[in-house]
């Protein structure tokens, strides 16, 4: 790779390369993160429906958000009808608190859960189904945090269904904190989601967690690390 190549390569913003089919022809490292939570068609559309009426570039600031990934504009190029590209401008991530694993103690994650379901059961008429990996090691984390959170999913959610709860270990990919990796644990709560859910106030608790707070449609995920020792 030149410099450029390198250049592009490692930039913290996605760049992607579509033919006119919608294929990806190239992307950066990026852009591979970004394409774990967002399908290739959908960026392919936004390019398309963002694109300049004639050849060239255009820079539209917009807020966009996939999954983790915030953005706050995008710049769409194309020079003929073979290939257009998209460049996503992100938005830095809110400042993670420091994990101070000194400080943490371990604690059984499916007792956290459990916990948290039996608090929120009180006032519901429909109950909870879970599917939980029961592979997880007891991890290091704040309990109280952890459950105001669950506690603070779980109330997003119209009585009218069962909220279903499921627990497993994400592949793939790593949270850093001080030169160290640490694997990904991922909670995810599904039901019929209330619009008046404050999805701020849960992203400030996940980020306590040194984690993140996700929605899909009426899907709220919790990713974060899971610190061992």
């Amino acid at each position: 790779m030149d410099f450029y190549e390198k250049w592009l390569e490692y930039d913290y913003n996605p760049w992607i390369l579509f033919d006119s089919q919608g294929r990806v022809k190239t992307l950066n490292q990026e852009a591979q993160f970004l394409l774990a939570d967002v399908t290739p068609q959908e960026i392919f559309e936004l390019a398309v429906t963002y694109a300049n009426q004639s050849y060239g570039f255009k820079t539209t600031m917009m807020d966009l958000e996939f999954g983790k990934y915030e953005f706050f504009g995008i710049m769409v190029g194309y020079e003929d009808n073979e290939s257009i590209a998209i460049r996503l401008y992100q938005k830095p991530p809110e400042r993670i608190h420091e994990p101070h694993v000194q400080h943490l103690t371990s604690h059984n994650i499916y007792t956290l859960i459990d916990l948290a379901v039996s608090t929120s059961s009180i006032n519901r008429h429909n109950g909870f189904t879970t599917v939980l990996d029961p592979a997880l090691p007891d991890i290091k984390i704040d309990p109280e945090v952890f459950v105001k959170l669950l506690t603070e999913m779980f109330s997003c959610f119209e009585d009218t269904s069962a909220i279903e709860i499921k627990l497993s270990l994400k592949t793939g990919e790593t949270l850093k904190f001080e030169g160290r990796r640490y694997p990904i644990f991922q909670l995810s709560a599904k039901g019929d989601l209330s619009h008046t859910c404050n999805i701020q106030t849960l992203k400030k608790l996940a980020n306590q967690l040194n984690g993140y707070l996700i929605q899909k449609a009426d899907q709220l995920t919790l990713e974060a690390p899971l610190i061992m020792d």
